[in-house]
């Protein structure tokens, strides 16, 4: 039994690892084959691909010791297995490492290249016979690379964190960034909470209300959100407790409508104000990708507020609303560094050539929604990002151009968050649930 899971979820694993590898995000690339997959296979994929994912650098380097020529001079299917087993090999708890790599080795053979089987079995056995001794002399090391290296940072993003944060949170920014995240998820329909929360407890998943937000639920785990009670009725969308942070805080600055989102994603925000929006206040989205504002408006449906739903697909740069917003909330494309224990994926396609590109469309953005926003009204900027490139200094290259503007005050719960500097605040990706943020407030003076 345990080698028929085992190699449904090796072969999930190393299809996922192939999408990611060409562009997809690895939670859409495990959306696509979990259906398919048992919660056992699903559980094993999911986890070998994280790992993976999640220190692609120190992996490369722990198979760069024991090739005799460079990872990318292989084949691309055999560089995937080798990554996956060295992650695997050392982050896997719950199968022998003979078991992995022999299951590993008989995929080899049964693809398009067997005759890489024999290398791919000697270096697998030398990874998981030094990779402790690899391991611990990195992990005990001062320096920063061998850091950044042990803990999965881009080494340029470690220089980076440091210059703008200090050492002492870069470093701590460094181990949260590489931190398994847990699942929170937002209630559509809080007077189901005690229900689900026992549908929870009987499906042996430990959950329990937020102690940072109302009408929203932790969760230990990552289950599959398809498969949560409730999901299928709309009582519940998964939702960092950050982003839920974030639309919370735009809500208590609101005074009436109509509402704009410019880059609206695949609806999360949409849906949040949606529901807790009465029904007199309009809410406009804009979202430049077709595929997400499909996957947004069927989110709506699912959770039964698509009559009230406007989507509009195009660049937030040159579309115009159908009226004039009281209150814009732009959740700016981004790096999303602070999501990066979410979507490990990202930090490797990151460079600082695009942090810049990003940096420029962010400053466009927010210029558009200052001009856009009524005399009174107020525009909420935030992005999953804490590069500094993409926050306080987007606003305050926006702001320098001029315009009657007033920053306002914002208030988070506990210590989770510090003050910018010198605007908006920053959530610090302290916690499983919550991912690194940043939001800043300006109202436009009438």
């Amino acid at each position: 039994m345990e080698g028929r899971v085992f190699m449904r979820g090796i072969e999930a694993a190393l299809e996922c690892r192939r999408e990611v590898r060409k562009g997809a995000f690895a939670a859409e690339a495990l959306r696509k084959v979990g259906a398919q997959l048992d919660p056992p296979d699903r559980v094993l994929a999911s986890s070998l691909l994280y790992a993976t994912s999640r220190r692609e650098s120190l992996w490369k380097h722990l198979l760069g010791l024991f090739l005799r020529k460079p990872l990318h001079a292989l084949s691309a299917e055999t560089a995937d297995v080798l990554m996956v087993g060295a992650a695997g090999l050392v982050e896997l708890r719950h199968f022998s490492p003979q078991v992995l790599v022999s299951a590993l080795v008989e995929h080899v053979k049964a693809g398009r290249f067997p005759h890489e089987a024999g290398l791919v079995n000697a270096v697998l056995r030398r990874v998981n016979e030094d990779a402790p001794r690899v391991l611990e002399k990195l992990g005990s090391s001062a320096d920063a690379r061998d850091q950044c290296l042990f803990l999965g940072i881009p080494s340029w993003v470690g220089r980076r964190w440091i210059e703008e944060w200090g050492k002492e949170e870069a470093r701590d920014l460094w181990k949260l960034s590489s931190m398994k995240p847990c699942l929170s998820v937002r209630l559509n329909r809080p007077e189901k909470e005690q229900e689900f929360l026992a549908a929870l407890e009987k499906a042996k998943i430990r959950g329990w209300r937020s102690p940072l937000l109302r009408e929203s639920c932790r969760l230990s785990s990552n289950p599959f959100p398809p498969s949560l009670p409730g999901f299928a009725e709309g009582w519940v969308t998964p939702q960092t407790e950050s982003s839920m942070l974030v639309v919370d805080a735009f809500l208590e600055l609101l005074d009436g409508g109509p509402v704009l989102e410019m880059c609206s994603g695949r609806g999360v925000k949409s849906g949040q104000l949606l529901c807790r929006l009465p029904e007199g206040i309009p809410v406009e989205s804009w979202e430049l990708s077709p595929g997400k504002v499909a996957s947004a408006r069927a989110e709506m449906h699912r959770i039964g507020v698509a009559r009230r739903a406007v989507f509009k697909v195009g660049d937030a740069r040159t579309l115009e609303p159908e009226q004039a917003p009281r209150a814009v909330l732009l959740d700016a494309p981004c790096s999303g560094s602070g999501t990066w224990k979410r979507h490990p994926e990202s930090k490797w396609r990151l460079s600082p050539e695009r942090l810049s590109q990003m940096a420029g469309l962010q400053a466009a953005l927010l210029e558009k929604a200052f001009r856009l926003v009524q005399p009174g009204g107020i525009v909420v900027y935030c992005t999953c990002s804490l590069f500094r490139e993409e926050n306080e200094h987007v606003v305050g290259s926006v702001l320098g151009f001029g315009g009657d503007l007033v920053e306002l005050p914002l208030s988070f719960p506990g210590t989770i968050s510090v003050k910018g500097k010198p605007y908006g605040r920053i959530l610090w990706p302290q916690l499983p649930w919550v991912d690194g943020f940043y939001v800043a407030a300006f109202m436009k003076r009438a």
